[in-house]
């Protein structure tokens, strides 16, 4: 999003920064907006150009609600005071002159002001906020832009979290994909989805048996795996517990429906490969096979967002069938996949096939009658029908 007949110098900068995927934006020698980078328009939560401020002084624009709503009012009044000084030595009559340009509740602010030169590098922090989410720090770095003989050309803007880089990289290795999709979560709402519990059979006995860092390395091995089967098969990854392991494939619309089981169900038989691989890597370690048991359901009505947002990237999910796949997965033995009627009619044909799977040949019963199911299975689930593959 950017003005017309940008100076060709600005427009260089901005398409290096479209392709460094910074939450920038870039002022004109005059301090006027130019350019809000694709992903600052994200953070503030508004695309239009009009009311985001481009072509109007940084000043101007800052004092608009599409940028003060996403400022804690501490900050902003910390960030009027530092840094508002230092951008009015282009502007003809300095801060007075100005306020005569602004609604009047904000006039006052401008014309006790006393205007600074700008340095050609100068950084500051405020507190970003969203919705009731509680707000984390940003800083950010304006940086101005000369000519060859030393005229200002603008400034560009770099906005960060502020985080040391070692604590981001926690966050790079994960799937930047499955990341979006969790982005969209952070505000609760009604959605279908497939939904898989998975948890490592007898893992209480496997825990007495090998020495804890072993223990730990098997557990590691296999969760990261899962994580990255969720990641690559269209899902988001639930709450990890110990051993078990959640995931929802959600699905958009009806007609994506199918996918969404299909990815549920290849995460499914990833989870049995890898732990067939993970029993062959540690050998005579492991005492016995390893046995991964998994249960999918289909929910048409989920209540799913982040339950704790505030630092955390893990999604949950609310409603019936959530409680029914829990008590499936419970109730599963013995290295087995067993999945709920529901579930297992949306596949399409074809799919199910190639996942080794012939649907025209399934047999179901209550979950009930399955073998050592618990009372509080049959209570909750009990007429559920179920299959296992």
């Amino acid at each position: 999003m950017a003005t017309a007949n940008i100076d060709a110098r600005l427009a260089k900068w901005i398409e290096v920064l479209i392709e460094s995927r910074w939450a920038a934006l870039v002022l004109d020698a005059e301090n006027r907006i130019v350019w809000v980078s694709n992903e600052l328009q994200g953070f503030l939560g508004e695309h239009d150009p009009e009311r985001l401020g481009v072509g109007k002084h940084v000043a101007a624009a800052l004092m608009s609600e599409a940028w003060l709503h996403t400022i804690t009012p501490e900050s902003a009044i910390a960030l009027f005071n530092d840094a508002m000084p230092l951008l009015f030595d282009t502007v003809p009559g300095g801060p007075k002159e100005f306020a005569k340009t602004v609604p009047p509740q904000f006039s006052s602010l401008f014309t006790t002001m006393t205007a600074k030169p700008q340095p050609d590098i100068f950084t500051g922090r405020f507190d970003y906020r969203q919705g009731d989410l509680d707000p984390y720090e940003v800083r950010f770095l304006i940086a101005r832009m000369r000519d060859t003989d030393g005229t200002p050309v603008g400034s560009i803007g770099l906005t960060y979290m502020g985080l040391r880089p070692t604590l981001v990289s926690l966050l790079a290795r994960g799937d930047e994909a499955m990341y979006e999709r969790m982005a969209h979560l952070v505000e609760p709402g009604r959605r279908q989805a497939a939904i898989l519990f998975a948890d490592l059979q007898d893992s209480g006995d496997l825990s007495r048996r090998l020495p804890t860092p072993r223990y730990f390395e098997l557990i590691r091995t296999l969760s990261t795996r899962f994580d990255q089967s969720v990641a690559a098969h269209g899902g988001v990854v639930g709450k990890h517990a110990g051993d078990g392991m959640t995931a929802f494939f959600i699905s958009l619309s009806d007609a994506h429906a199918g996918a969404a089981a299909c990815g549920a169900l290849r995460t499914a038989r990833d989870l049995q490969r890898w732990a067939d691989e993970l029993t062959e890597h540690f050998g005579n370690a492991l005492p016995f096979r390893l046995r991964v048991n998994v249960a999918v359901h289909w929910g048409s009505n989920l209540y799913m967002g982040q339950i704790v947002p505030g630092g955390r990237l893990d999604v949950s999910a609310l409603g019936d069938e959530v409680n029914e796949c829990a008590r499936l997965q419970e109730s599963t033995r013995d290295r087995a996949i067993a999945v709920s009627k529901t579930f297992a009619e949306l596949l399409p044909p074809d799919d199910a096939a190639r996942l080794g799977v012939d649907l025209g040949s399934v047999l179901y019963e209550p979950l009930a009658k399955l073998p050592g199911v618990s009372e509080k299975a049959v209570r909750d689930a009990g007429t559920l029908a179920v299959a296992r593959l």
